[in-house]
């Protein structure tokens, strides 16, 4: 079975053609850097412009990469949400009208299912249940995934997401954008640091903030305090708190299996870190492969195959939403069961 997975719910156009559940025919990706880089952050409505300017040839180029024609394609896979509206609308509007034009079953993926799903194109003995601890730009939450497709949420941030952190953090220290490799990079380089406090690092709950986080790094930045040891305190502070919360949730739901996804999931301290642990414990860890950690195509495919396979489909008429926990997929919203 031949999957097409469309992504672009922010700033990363993305499509990826997928054979059954793991073999990938192509995926091709484009970034927005460049475009967003003199505002600071990702503006929606250049965001939505450059994935129309971008989608077209990014869907021929994923064709002719894989040798295929839509003729070809068995099921067609888009994101609905959550993400930027405008952005979403791009990449979901042309997934229905592939999907319309050419007769073929259509899947609206959840965009945090997605990411968990990356996990899977390359580790196909991953046990459920599991903890599912996702790391982005704007999300930073824990999931209790008692099987396949079903989700609790366990835990979330207060305030900022961890990727929110990281690219504040970046831009006040003059780097680039996104924030997450350039601040990894730097606190890698750094045997020093500045002992910023862990957030919430303390608690019982399954819980993040990280607005606090980010006041005393842009307060040490003011001080013109050094650089590295900037980025390697902040670092510390955050590689810490994700591994408590995520290593309590694991005690308080007995699993045996921990996957890290999203953006953030290729920082190479929470790896590190997170794999010293696990094997403590004898926890099965995984996180996906590099290419498959940020916003792309392949995990869009995957999530979408999954669905289709559980007998799972999309009506066209579904609406991109801008925000929806993984728990409200139960409701129906995105799919309905096939007859």
């Amino acid at each position: 079975m031949i999957t097409l997975g469309i992504e672009s719910s922010c700033d990363d156009t993305s499509i990826a053609i997928l054979q059954d559940d793991a073999k990938l025919l192509s995926m091709v990706c484009k970034s927005q850097v460049e475009l967003h880089k003199d505002f600071g952050g990702v503006v929606p409505e250049i965001a939505a412009r450059g994935h129309s300017e971008a989608i077209f040839d990014i869907l021929q180029k994923a064709l002719s990469d894989a040798n295929l024609t839509m003729k070809d394609i068995d099921l067609v896979a888009a994101t609905a949400g959550p993400g930027l509206m405008g952005p979403l609308l791009v990449g979901l509007t042309m997934g229905k009208t592939l999907a319309f034009k050419h007769q073929k079953p259509f899947i609206g993926v959840h965009h945090l299912e997605a990411h968990f799903s990356a996990n899977f194109l390359t580790r196909p003995d991953l046990e459920f249940p599991m903890i599912g601890l996702l790391v982005s730009g704007g999300h930073s939450c824990i999931y209790y995934i008692k099987n396949a497709g079903e989700y609790k949420l366990i835990g979330e941030t207060r305030d900022d997401a961890v990727g929110e952190l990281y690219d504040k953090v970046a831009r006040n220290l003059g780097l680039g954008l996104p924030g997450g490799p350039f601040v990894d990079k730097m606190a890698s380089q750094s045997h020093e640091s500045i002992p910023f406090t862990p957030p919430l690092l303390h608690s019982k709950e399954v819980e993040f903030s990280f607005s606090g986080l980010k006041t005393q790094a842009l307060i040490a930045i003011e001080k013109s305090l050094d650089k590295a040891h900037i980025a390697k305190g902040m670092q510390d502070a955050v590689v810490k708190v994700l591994l408590k919360k995520t290593l309590l949730a694991v005690q308080n739901y007995q699993c045996k299996t921990v996957i890290i996804a999203g953006g953030v999931s290729a920082n190479s301290q929470i790896r590190s870190e997170f794999e010293v642990e696990c094997k403590k414990r004898k926890l099965n860890l995984s996180y996906p492969d590099m290419k498959y950690c940020t916003d792309n195509g392949a995990m869009v495919a995957r999530a979408g195959y999954d669905r289709y396979q559980m007998g799972y489909r999309s009506d066209l008429n579904i609406d991109a939403f801008s925000r929806m926990s993984l728990e409200d997929l139960k409701k129906g919203s995105l799919w309905k069961k096939s007859s």
